[in-house]
């Protein structure tokens, strides 16, 4: 596979998908572009890609569907939903069809490039395996087996827990909103769960204590409430 990995950008903006192209390619990616999401189906057929980035509003087929469908006949390949369009509802029907992770449009480029390089990194040292995060060098959490793994030693958290932390993994380093979290575990029941939720924060970092380079932080202001897992940078 070597380090150029190839991208397939499902983006129905024309001019934004191309300037994207541009910066990635300059750092050493290969971008194939499709605008509108029955093209990103079309071309995952016709030709294997190393990763998707999928905005999730597309015609004729939208981010969720294509990640669904890809998920039905892929585990392996990654799916990273890119988009400004982030509604809890949508970020969490979208996890369900598959996706690994969300990168908001509202951040400047370099941290979707640094973003795919640790991805990359990831990938050549094949340690892509789905629903496996990788918080830092000495500690991964896989969401399928409910287990944090720091330096070969395995917590088993509960389901509520596993789900808890899946969905602040894939908003890394960003506001997991309380909305997000909540609809995210409990679907439409909402009463007492922020409670809850406190609850099980605390309980997983008890595990992450020993990992000091990790951390869960809770975020509270006038315009939003909610966590951010904090994780350490990959090894370049």
């Amino acid at each position: 596979m070597g380090n150029k990995m190839r991208i397939l950008y499902a983006e129905d903006y024309e001019l934004e998908a191309e300037l994207t192209k541009i910066i990635l390619e300059e750092n050493e990616f290969i971008v194939d572009i499709a605008v509108t999401g029955e093209e990103a189906w079309n071309a995952y057929n016709r030709q294997k890609t190393d990763i998707l980035l999928l905005d999730l509003n597309m015609p004729l087929k939208d981010g969720i569907e294509v990640t669904r469908l890809i998920r039905k006949k892929d585990p392996l390949t990654r799916i990273i939903i890119y988009t400004s369009h982030g509604e809890p509802e949508k970020e969490i029907a979208a996890l369900d069809a598959g996706a690994d992770e969300f990168i908001p449009k509202n951040r400047t480029p370099d941290v979707l490039i640094a973003h795919l390089k640790a991805l990359r990194q990831k990938m050549i040292t094949c340690l892509n395996v789905p629903h496996v995060y990788e918080l830092s060098p000495i500690t991964t959490f896989n969401a399928v087996a409910r287990t944090v793994t720091i330096q070969g030693e395995a917590t088993l958290l509960s389901s509520s827990e596993a789900r808890l932390l899946q969905l602040l993994c894939v908003k890394s380093n960003q506001i997991a909103n309380m909305d997000y979290l909540v609809k995210g575990i409990w679907k439409d029941a909402t009463i007492g769960k922020r409670k809850r939720i406190k609850e099980y924060v605390c309980r997983i970092r008890q595990p992450l204590k020993k990992d000091p380079s990790i951390k869960i932080e809770y975020i509270g202001n006038d315009y939003e409430e909610g966590y951010m897992l904090i994780t350490a940078p990959s090894p370049s």
